[in-house]
């Protein structure tokens, strides 16, 4: 099969459509009833969250509600998508779900958070040292994937 496409030109089927802008992408689609989320990610690298106070996203027209971690169960893994104990900068905390992005992030900006900064090593030799943050509180092995 290989030696019957080597050297030839092929041309995708849905070329066209992309040159001409006539392609659709899973964003050009929308249902009815349709909402939009948009993730909270931590600002800090190692941290807990102790508070979150989200009464004005809430109240935005538009928001349809949020999760957390603790309305979001756990995988069989024991991963969760969201979390109150972010491990790096950029993990999720929370989503809010509203009828556009537009609403979801204005929401988003809404939401207020208190966290209380926990230790944290950016050099991986440097979390190997005794006495170095652990970067998983479980331990740094998983059994059972």
């Amino acid at each position: 099969m290989a030696e019957k496409l080597i050297g030839t030109d092929i041309t995708p089927p849905d070329l066209h459509a992309k040159i001409t802008g006539r392609a659709k992408y899973s964003e050009d689609f929308k249902a009815d009833g349709m909402v939009f989320a948009k993730l909270l990610s931590s600002p800090m690298p190692h941290c807990r969250v102790t508070r979150i106070d989200a009464s004005a996203a809430l109240a935005l027209e538009g928001v349809h509600g949020m999760l957390t971690a603790d309305e979001v169960p756990q995988s069989a893994t024991g991963e969760q998508c969201l979390t109150n104990h972010p491990h790096y900068e950029g993990e999720a905390i929370l989503a809010i779900a509203a009828d556009t992005e537009t609403i979801a992030a204005d929401a988003i900006e809404l939401v207020r958070i208190e966290f209380e900064p926990l230790p944290f090593a950016l050099d991986p030799l440097d979390s190997l040292r005794p006495g170095s943050p652990d970067a998983r509180v479980e331990g740094n092995t998983r059994i059972g994937r």
